[in-house]
């Protein structure tokens, strides 16, 4: 006996397991069926779907509120750091105009000081021995 005799039976009987497994699966769920007249409502689940979009909505724009704040504060704070290098240079530059050798040499005879004829070096070459005290 050839096997392609069989093949209908096979194929007959695994459609009745199919069948019979599926009717054992759906009696785990109970029929819902609208009872006549009543029309099933779907407003609870688009109220739902709404609610999820106006949360999400609010969410980003809450966000981009947040962001814009920054934005604006970031801004400033950039400005500010502008001003604070400019006033630095500024400073840097009279610091620079007043300790020009000229400008030091004129402050120094204003207040009493006199160059001096003979200059003398130290010598930093020698070393110096210093005796702890006992």
């Amino acid at each position: 006996m050839a096997l392609s005799a069989l093949a209908p039976a096979v194929a007959k009987s695994r459609k009745a397991v199919v069948d019979r497994s599926t009717r054992a699966v759906l009696r785990l769920v109970p029929d819902l069926k609208p009872t006549p007249g009543e029309q099933a409502s779907d407003r609870l689940f688009y109220g739902l779907i709404g609610l999820i979009l106006s949360l999400g909505l609010l969410g980003l724009l809450g966000i981009n509120i947040l962001l814009g704040n920054d934005a604006v504060r970031i801004r400033e704070l950039k400005l500010e750091a502008i001003a604070i290098n400019e006033e630095r240079e500024a400073a840097l530059r009279e610091v620079a105009r007043i300790s020009t050798p000229e400008n030091l040499a004129a402050r120094a005879t204003t207040l009493g000081m006199v160059p001096s004829t003979t200059p003398r070096f130290l010598d930093l070459t020698e070393t110096v021995e210093v005796k702890a005290k006992p």
